[in-house]
């Protein structure tokens, strides 16, 4: 997707995702230490983790839309209103995205444009195969607009590995839902046609 500023990644009617910046850790850094933010990813508490630390996090980021930090903005004000991710796609050609957005703008639909917008790029920009999620069970909404995607459900577990790495963890059960490159274009295909 062309754009003036070459920090975009994409834009949807509503957003424009960028690459993440030193100037954005503070909002990071709030999005990551927010209990309500993280409660559904393990850390009921928020993320323990330092503003020095998300920093180094931006500055190591790869120079890459993918892996990278990216920042989620509302186009008709600038207003920056979430941090997302797309998994480099693995040696499978998975590739998962990630998105946190802050409460105050829960409710509005962003996350099913901005889902449906990372999955779209994922597919024109990347070998991926398919995207894949992992929402926790318990994450009704989330699970319902990644499915609303188009995605299905293959699976389901729970995560342990990050158990002990903070002050506060808990396991995180899981479902796996996937989306196919070739169904996703079908889906894009059926929705111009209804246009």
């Amino acid at each position: 997707m062309s754009t003036s500023n070459p920090q975009t990644v994409l834009r949807t009617d509503r957003l424009r995702v960028r690459r993440a910046t030193a100037a954005d850790a503070a909002f990071i850094h709030r999005l990551w230490t927010s209990p309500t933010v993280m409660r559904y990813l393990g850390y009921p508490e928020g993320l323990a983790i330092s503003i020095e630390e998300v920093c180094r996090q931006l500055a190591d980021g790869p120079d890459s839309a993918f892996g990278s930090r990216l920042v989620v903005e509302r186009l008709s004000d600038g207003l920056a209103i979430g941090q997302s991710k797309l998994g480099t796609p693995d040696a499978d050609g998975i590739c998962e995205p990630d998105i946190k957005l802050d409460p105050t703008h829960w409710g509005r639909r962003y996350g099913t444009e901005l889902w449906r917008a990372l999955i779209d790029y994922a597919f024109r920009h990347s070998e991926a195969r398919i995207v894949q999620g992992t929402p926790n069970r318990e994450n009704v909404a989330s699970v319902r607009m990644q499915m609303g995607a188009g995605m299905i459900k293959v699976g389901e577990g729970v995560f342990t590995e990050h158990l002990g790495s903070h002050p506060v963890t808990v396991p995180v059960p899981y479902v796996r839902l996937q989306i196919t490159r070739e169904d996703w274009a079908l889906g894009t295909v059926a929705e111009r046609e209804e246009r």
